[in-house]
Parts: C-alpha cells; sequence; structure tokens
C-alpha cells in the first residue's frame, strides 16, 4: 500500500506537466476550429463559389509553378534549359486559362472526375450481379450489385449534383470536425485554470 502511495507521489509532477503543456495550448484548437467551422459554413451556403475558389487556387499554384520552372530553365538549374522554358510558358498558359475560367473548370473537372470514376463503379456493380447469379448467391449482393450499378449510371447522368453533395458532405465533415476541436479547446482551457 505503501509502494502506491509513493508511485502517486512521484507522478504527480509529471502530471502536472503534462497538464501544463497541454493546458497551454488550448488556443490552438479553438483557432483550428473555428477556421473550420467557417469554412464548413462557407461550403454549405457557397457550394459553387467553393469550387470556384478551389480552381482559383488550383490556378495559382499553376502560375506559381510556370513561373519558378521558367526561372530554373533561364538560371540553368534544370537539366534542359529549353525543355524547362516550354514546359514553364505551357504551365503559365494553362494557370492563366484556369485563372480566368474558374467556373468552367470547376464544372469541367467535376465532371471529368466523375466520368472517369463512374465507370469503374459501374463495372465494379455488373462484376459483383455476374458473381452473384453465377455463383447463385444471395439475393443481398445481387440488390447490393444493382444499387452500385445505379449509382455509377446516376454519376454519368448528374454529375454536378454529385459534385455539388461531394462539397456539401466535406462541409458537414469539417463543421463537426471543428466542434470536436473547439470541444478540446475548452476542455484544455479549463485544465490551464486549475493548474496552480
Amino acid at each position: 500500500m505503501q509502494d502506491a502511495g509513493v508511485s502517486k507521489e512521484k507522478s504527480t509532477p509529471l502530471r502536472l506537466a503534462a497538464s501544463n503543456a497541454v493546458g497551454a495550448v488550448w488556443w490552438y484548437f479553438l483557432i483550428r476550429g473555428l477556421l473550420l467551422l467557417g469554412a464548413g459554413i462557407f461550403i454549405l451556403v457557397k457550394p459553387g463559389l467553393t469550387a470556384v475558389a478551389f480552381a482559383n487556387l488550383i490556378g495559382i499554384l499553376i502560375l506559381v509553378d510556370g513561373a519558378v520552372t521558367i526561372t530554373a530553365g533561364l538560371l540553368g538549374q534544370a537539366e534542359s534549359r529549353l525543355w524547362s522554358i516550354l514546359r514553364g510558358v505551357l504551365m503559365l498558359l494553362a494557370g492563366l486559362f484556369v485563372f480566368l475560367h474558374p467556373a468552367q473548370v470547376a464544372s469541367i473537372t467535376a465532371t471529368t472526375i466523375f466520368f472517369i470514376v463512374a465507370p469503374f463503379i459501374i463495372l465494379g456493380g455488373l462484376l459483383e450481379i455476374f458473381s452473384t447469379v453465377r455463383a447463385r448467391g444471395e439475393k443481398g449482393s445481387l440488390v447490393s450489385g444493382l444499387l452500385i450499378t445505379l449509382f455509377g449510371v446516376l454519376l454519368i447522368l448528374a454529375p454536378l449534383f454529385f459534385g455539388k453533395l461531394l462539397l456539401i458532405i466535406i462541409a458537414v465533415v469539417a463543421i463537426v470536425f471543428s466542434l470536436v476541436l473547439l470541444y478540446l479547446a475548452r476542455k484544455f482551457s479549463k485544465l490551464r485554470k486549475r493548474i496552480p
């Protein structure tokens, strides 16, 4: 019994130090939580504008990459100056196009992504149907295959709808995660106040 009391006393300074360290960073969770909450609400309220903002960000990144590539070519810091400069010019042109037409690029991107993903989903659903029929398996697997195939067809028919739906799901996840961060900030702030 006495040993347990001694080990408890020895762990107290360590626990105080850990509590102090955790309590000192409560503001980090608060700031991240507030930023994530703001982003989630913005995405929910303006999903179309969010897609345009993402396209603008991609355009800026492509422009910067093009400028850096051209600079590397001009300074001789690339394996081939000519190809580096040519690649940089192409990147600048692509970045300018994205930056000047963000709404079109956002809708084309969503459509393209779903046109690439949808055939794989449809193929997976058809394979599940085929294997279930061939093995005379459960009807649940057959229904699952039919639903997966239908989902893939819907992706092809309405890619922009599913693009907005995906943004809404991202927004909801961001808001839930922000609430967790705000809760942690509150708990850590109280922990800090308890430390003598």
